[in-house]
């Protein structure tokens, strides 16, 4: 009986707490907009965000009791006809002749398509019209209610002067998922459309296409720091956001460790990154309800997402590296027939990025791309309030690689840990996340009441 599995009986239940790590010396003061006084960054989240604040009590849905229910049920239930935004779609044009895309939330849509909010319908005929007039040649179809921009529209979206919130997404994934969606509708909705909202597909990623042999890793942070410096550059004093989730929130992290002072970002938020990626790697082959649940799903879609690409990616039987691979060099030569053959029978994600993304960029091993390319390494050098979100009862992130010690050390970071939530979701009693409600808020009042 000892050898079987089961759950925690700690992390049961739909009522939560959030806890805060900081500092001990206390957090970055930021200036305040109506008398120009000073606020520590961990009150101003207390105070302006207080369901966010240190002890505060928050309640999920009683039917998705545990971390693992919250995350099964987020990516499996239909949500469909849950959160319709509407996503204008243009392709990043990036200096290594790669490309990524951004998908920019339209409301204004929403009255050109005849958006029903209720059932999420909309003028179907009328938008796939301009979808086939607008579409690149031999591109992939897009995901629903999103098309590509047309000339005048895109340059609408590059003159738009509102502050910019700019959202990564977990790994493989893009501007569909339910989770962004979520938080991207709410986001644009806030004061009538303060915000300007954008997601940054990574290459290969929702529906987009690999142009030059080249995909995403964890060191990939180049296709943002082009996208934010353009964005920059546009409007020197615009204020620009960031939201990494999962994946993104370590491409997130690693960005604002690599450009400190430097950063083109007024505030940014991640939520459950993946910290430590050997810890949740050893979490996903070791732990019974992480492996038999999780671990094979997330690895094929990784597996998939190189099958659909391989007309681009593909290399010839027994190849070699045409140079010495490395993080800024990468050369997919192990992307072979073969390798995506035998990766079909992969459930690990130890296994895939052993066979392709490690020695893409020269390492020997997964778990030796993993030392370097977690996140937890850069947190030290972050120079812009930051706000960490983990849950203990993530099933996919190993609670031991929430960064606790290297957060005491940085007066930039608040870590919010809450005892549920599970991976992303944070669903209450609305079937909504309750998390994704109160990111909304703190980027709200963090571009209100700031300097």
């Amino acid at each position: 009986m000892s050898n079987l599995p089961i759950i925690n009986p700690f992390h049961w239940g739909s009522r939560g707490t959030v806890k805060h790590t900081s500092a001990p010396s206390g957090t970055t003061k930021l200036t305040l907009n109506h008398d120009k006084t000073k606020i520590d960054f961990q009150h101003f989240v207390s105070q302006y965000v207080p369901a966010l604040k240190d002890g505060s009590k928050f309640k999920l849905n009683n039917f998705l009791f545990t971390g693992i229910l919250q995350t099964m049920y987020l990516s499996g239930a239909d949500y469909t006809k849950w959160f319709p935004v509407f996503y204008g779609r243009e392709i990043l044009e990036l200096s290594d002749g790669g490309v990524c895309t951004v998908d920019n939330v339209m409301v204004s849509w929403e009255e050109k398509y005849q958006l029903r909010q209720n059932s999420g319908s909309f003028n179907k005929l009328e938008f796939e019209k301009d979808e086939k007039d607008t579409h690149p040649q031999n591109w992939p179809r897009l995901q629903a209610r999103t098309r590509y921009l047309t000339a005048k529209e895109l340059a609408e979206v590059h003159d738009d002067q509102r502050p910019l919130v700019v959202v990564l997404h977990g790994l493989a994934g893009g501007s569909h998922e339910t989770i962004i969606r979520s938080l991207t509708s709410k986001l644009s909705k806030i004061d009538g459309g303060k915000f300007q909202v954008a997601v940054l597909n990574c290459r290969g990623c929702a529906r987009s296409k690999i142009t030059n042999k080249k995909l995403f890793s964890a060191f990939q942070t180049g296709d943002l720091k082009e996208y934010l410096a353009r964005e920059k550059s546009r409007n020197p004093n615009r204020k620009i956001y960031a939201v990494g989730f999962s994946f993104g929130a370590s491409l997130l992290a690693n960005y604002l460790g690599e450009t400190g002072s430097e950063s083109n970002l007024t505030a940014a938020v991640t939520l459950c990154c993946p910290w430590d990626f050997l810890l949740c790697a050893e979490k996903m082959k070791k732990d019974y309800w992480s492996k038999n649940l999780f671990s094979k799903a997330i690895t094929q879609f990784l597996v998939r997402l190189v099958k659909v690409n391989m007309g681009e990616l593909e290399s010839p039987e027994g190849s070699k590296p045409e140079f010495q691979p490395d993080i800024e060099n990468p050369c997919l030569y192990m992307c072979t027939k073969s390798n995506l053959e035998r990766a079909k029978s992969f459930t690990q994600m130890l296994e895939f990025d052993g066979t392709f993304t490690a020695p893409s960029m020269g390492f020997s091993s997964a778990e030796e791309y993993y030392r370097a390319g977690s996140a937890i390494n850069n947190l030290h050098k972050v120079q812009v309030p930051t706000l960490i979100i983990n849950s203990t009862d993530d099933p996919i992130i190993d609670a031991s690689s929430i960064p606790y010690s290297q957060v005491k050390m940085n007066p930039n970071l608040l870590l919010l840990a809450t005892d549920l939530g599970g991976h992303l979701a944070y669903l209450d009693e609305t079937w909504d996340s309750w998390m994704n409600t109160h990111i909304a808020s703190f980027f709200s009042t963090f571009d209100e009441f700031l300097v």
